[in-house]
């Protein structure tokens, strides 16, 4: 990655960064800190287990003697998830960020075949956490919860499992020269259809790469989504302990999946920059869905918020020295 490149990514992550913190304000940020305690330093370490099982996870997509070195994989998995942060509406600033850094081990095939495969991997994930949250709600909602609200869960799971099945299609035979293809026959997309033609070939070897990690590692690949679950499983703790931080209790099962059906409201509404109050409208209405004080769910966004800032702050200051080429092994 070219020098110029490395602090044009730095400067304008941390204008961003800088506008969203002034935005809110300074005394805002500490203030919250300061309410939530000595257990704001357990919430944000949290986060440091969620992103140790998904670079455990990025590391399995790669070949064992052509791989950086698993702390560089983590430190470019926090930068590039900085950078996808500060890029809304696609959230997607860091992937290019993460093929760059790894190209040095890789080579720019097999990096980007890597990062478009852990994408997936923690994409497939994501989806189970979803359906698994879906499940659990109908055990744990109030027995007064409108009809329309579980005939809407219900209707989601069903779309979710259709997911879940595409995606495992889309390991065992390939997406991406069926994504052009289909492309070709939808109006609005034929031009680009037009320019990405000649990367077919590009586009072929990629999900070659990618059915090859489900048909001739299943093994890997069933450790890769595990670990990615488990990641989110790791994460749900934070809801706990931010509600004790208040002095109130709230059970695991409760956060996964008032958690899980946050992180589905967030990416329904992906068009929302920075997820500015749909994160707080999301927890506040699931809050009070279960018979819990909706201003906990308020102040869960907000100390999540402050947990964001934390890790986008550290991502970073990780970007250039993450950047830094070293010699292919």
């Amino acid at each position: 990655m070219s020098r110029t490149l490395q602090i044009a990514l730095f400067v304008l992550g941390a204008s961003v960064f800088g506008y969203l913190v002034a935005r809110i304000g300074v005394g805002q940020l500490l203030s919250d800190a300061a309410r939530t305690g000595f257990m704001f330093v357990p919430i944000v370490l949290l986060y440091a287990l969620v992103y140790a099982c998904s670079a455990l996870a990025w590391q399995l997509t790669m070949e064992e003697f052509k791989r950086p070195p698993y702390w560089r994989t983590y430190a470019i998995l926090i930068s590039a998830s900085a950078l996808n942060f500060l890029t809304p509406l696609i959230n997607a600033g860091g992937e290019p960020f993460r093929v760059v850094a790894v190209t040095p081990w890789l080579g720019k095939r097999r990096a980007a075949g890597s990062v478009i495969l852990h994408r997936m991997l923690h994409s497939f994930a994501y989806v189970l956490v979803w359906f698994t949250a879906v499940v659990m709600a109908f055990a744990l909602l109030p027995r007064a919860t409108p009809d329309a609200v579980l005939v809407l869960l219900g209707s989601v799971g069903l779309v979710l499992l259709l997911i879940i099945a595409l995606l495992l299609s889309a390991h065992r035979s390939g997406v991406l020269e069926r994504v052009l293809n289909g492309m070709r026959k939808v109006p609005l997309m034929r031009r680009l259809a037009a320019r990405l033609e000649p990367r077919r070939a590009m586009l072929v070897e990629l999900d070659a790469q990618i059915t090859r990690f489900y048909h001739r590692q299943p093994a890997r690949f069933v450790q890769a989504i595990v670990l990615e679950y488990l990641s989110r499983c790791i994460f749900m703790l934070e809801i706990v302990l931010i509600v004790a931080s208040l002095g109130s209790r709230l059970g695991y099962l409760q956060a996964f999946t008032i958690g899980g059906l946050e992180a589905l409201a967030g990416n329904l509404l992906f068009m929302v920059p920075f997820e500015i109050g749909a994160r707080e409208g999301a927890y506040y209405g699931l809050f009070n869905l279960f018979g819990l004080d909706p201003q906990l769910g308020l102040y869960t966004s907000i100390v999540s918020r402050v947990r964001d800032f934390a890790w986008i702050g550290l991502g970073l200051l990780l970007v250039l020295p993450v950047a830094e080429r070293q010699p292919a092994v």
